[in-house]
């Protein structure tokens, strides 16, 4: 019994100090002069995914999704910061990692970061961007990247995700959700599941 409790207290330690979700924290180099941190979702699969955040929320914000990407096999690097060069950061960290496709998914103002990284030119490895109800940008010359974006029929951002999605080159399609939910919020919404089921048959394809 003693053998018993004293393996059962090992147990319970040893998943109170493991990562929730697999994660590890990465140091991105901007410039070989500026480093930040963010949070790597590993996975052995050849696609990537970089996730940036909206405004108010942070690179743990991803966590559930990411879990959900790393079970369908896909590796995900979710941002702090989430500048222009932290983006390109990112999918450089991505492509260093041997991922040969490479997905951008921003909330809000993290899509006006992955569209403005998109516009000064990207990799040939990006071959799709998804944003939720997001911060407005030009990707009118990205005619070769599959363009998803997702928004709620009251978001207070609507105009913004419009523009964006108006001045997009094709491919892109718009979905929109009942309700006003923005950005990230939306998974936590009675259709989460039905986005985050879009969104990998998105990066499926």
């Amino acid at each position: 019994m003693r053998h018993f409790k004293h393996t059962l207290v090992c147990a319970i330690t040893a998943l109170m100090v493991a990562p929730l979700f697999g994660q590890d924290v990465v140091t991105l180099s901007i410039r070989d002069v500026i480093e930040r941190q963010a949070l790597l979702f590993p996975a052995d699969g050849d696609t990537g995914v970089l996730l940036a955040h909206q405004s108010g929320k942070d690179a743990q914000s991803w966590a559930g999704f990411a879990q959900r990407l790393q079970d369908e096999g896909y590796a995900s690097i979710a941002l702090e910061s989430i500048s222009t060069e932290d983006v390109m950061s990112g999918v450089e960290h991505l492509r260093q990692a041997g991922k040969t496709r490479i997905a951008l998914i921003g909330g809000s103002i993290g899509g006006g970061g992955i569209q403005s990284a998109v516009s000064k030119g990207v990799p040939s490895e990006v071959v799709l961007v998804v944003l939720l109800g997001t911060a407005s940008g030009n990707m009118a010359e990205a005619n070769s990247i599959e363009k998803l974006f997702v928004i709620t029929q009251n978001d207070f951002f609507s105009a913004q995700t419009y523009s964006s999605y108006d001045k997009a080159a094709d491919p892109k399609d718009l979905v929109v959700y009942p309700g006003k939910a923005h950005g990230q919020e939306m998974f936590d919404e009675p259709y989460g599941p039905q986005l985050v089921d879009l969104i990998l048959r998105a990066l499926a394809n």
